[in-house]
């Protein structure tokens, strides 16, 4: 449903930081735990005045909004308002819209929108568009941090007995294993995950190798890309990254729900 922007709004991927803004509280509250997910920094706005000061004061990498704001001119859509600042006048925007509204739809591509997604928000399309808007390479899949059983080569790693598993990044298609010793680049693995009982077997190869004193921010370690995986194990894998997301959504709503 979105639209993969220039070159040129790819290159100021180094921002981390998004704005929404939108109306309702449930709405904006899902997409807020979800970007952060992400590992992306969100500001929140709930009327026009309010999104045009943040993003004059945050400047983000990405505005993601709904095409009618309170305070704003019913004809008017934020990315036309953000053309009056020169400083924010080429920031994109996406803009959520219902699947049955096609008009307003077309009308926010007409008029020079990012993209659209449709609401009510999906997990797998947000990351999408929020990768083709502002990301220089963007991935393909979701990849979340989380615990579970590892072993390579049959080699279960080691991890702490008592927090469930060994500290990865995980996707679909690869993973990330910190390691205080990682295997070269190219090399070929048995990778074997638990996840809630179920075994997922693959063979891995290593596409990159960060040792301590590398430079890197995170932990040194390894990144593997599943080579040969059974459809039945990717979609193992796809189903609990989905549910695990979706989890933190709920959660929240639910705090929030118990707070009022």
């Amino acid at each position: 449903m979105f639209i993969t922007p220039s070159t040129e709004t790819r290159k100021k991927s180094g921002n981390r930081t998004i704005v929404i803004a939108g109306g309702k509280t449930r709405d904006m509250l899902s997409l807020s735990v979800l970007l952060e997910r992400f590992a992306y920094r969100v500001h929140s706005a709930f009327t026009a005045p309010q999104a045009l000061e943040l993003i004059s004061s945050a400047r983000p990498a990405l505005v993601i909004a709904d095409p009618i704001l309170a305070g704003a001119n019913r004809t008017d859509l934020l990315h036309q308002l953000l053309k009056q600042d020169k400083a924010v006048a080429s920031l994109p925007v996406i803009y959520m819209v219902f699947p049955s509204d096609a008009a307003m739809e077309q009308k926010c591509l007409d008029y020079g929108a990012a993209g659209c997604i449709s609401k009510p928000i999906q997990a797998e399309e947000l990351f999408q568009a929020v990768q083709a808007a502002i990301e220089p390479r963007p991935r393909a899949d979701i990849r979340i941090d989380t615990r579970l059983p590892v072993s390579l080569d049959n080699v279960p790693l080691e991890c702490p007995e008592d927090e469930g598993g060994c500290a990865i990044d995980l996707s679909e298609h690869g993973m990330y294993v910190p390691m205080s010793e990682p295997y070269p680049r190219n090399r070929r693995l048995t990778v074997r995950i638990w996840i809630k009982g179920q075994t997922i077997s693959a063979e891995g190869s290593v596409m990159y190798s960060r040792t301590s004193g590398a430079g890197f921010d995170r932990k040194p370690g390894m990144g593997l890309k599943f080579i040969a995986i059974a459809q039945q194990d990717q979609e193992c894998i796809r189903k609990f990254v989905r549910d695990e997301v979706m989890l933190d959504v709920t959660a929240a709503l639910i705090r929030a729900e118990q707070m009022v």
